[in-house]
């Protein structure tokens, strides 16, 4: 279980969210459940531009090696 900086359980608090948001009505609870779902999406979609945006620089700073699938595989092998 994490805690936070403060100490405070990680769990209890989510737990509390929780039990916060249960307490709404269906619509609210169905928005909310929106919204999260689509800052989750963002975050992924930020996650893999960084990712691709990382790799073009390795790509390009030769950081990187070309080859085959067979070549990669080799490699693998060897290391």
């Amino acid at each position: 279980m994490q805690t936070s900086p403060k100490g405070i359980n990680s769990q209890t608090s989510i737990n509390d969210f929780l039990e916060s948001i249960s307490k709404l009505s269906l619509d609210d609870q169905l928005m909310i459940s929106e919204i999260i779902h689509k800052r989750v999406i963002e975050a992924k979609r930020k996650e893999l531009a960084d990712s691709i945006k990382e790799s073009k620089e390795e790509y390009l700073s030769n950081k990187t090696g070309r080859g085959s699938v067979k070549d990669f595989l080799n490699d693998i092998k060897e290391e």
